[in-house]
């Protein structure tokens, strides 16, 4: 008996006896896996895109409220000096000069 004969017998023993049933059901398994893990990364995105909304909603409320309150601050500051109060300090710094000056 030849190679050939004994692959073409194992094959036909395979697929008459039920072969061709588990290789479409292993192969529509793998898709089905693959599928729902598709399904969960969607998932996982949309939240992650929805988490980062929120988040920039929050940040840009913060950024809103902050705002307010400094032109609030710059309001009665200029009212205070143009009533004669001196401010203290009189020269204020930003934290950001304050980092260059300790440098040097």
């Amino acid at each position: 008996m030849k190679s050939s004969d004994v692959i073409t017998a194992v094959i036909g023993a395979l697929l008459g006896g039920g072969g061709l049933a588990f290789i479409q059901a292993l192969f529509s398994g793998i898709g089905s896996l693959r599928q729902g893990a598709r399904a969960h990364e969607r998932e996982s995105v949309q939240d992650l895109a929805r988490a980062r909304d929120k988040a920039d909603e929050r940040a840009a409320s913060a950024e809103t409220d902050r705002d307010y309150w400094r032109r609030i601050a710059g309001g009665y500051a200029y009212q205070l000096t143009r009533a004669g109060v001196e401010p203290i300090p009189a020269d204020p710094v930003p934290p950001s000069a304050r980092a260059r000056t300790a440098e040097l």
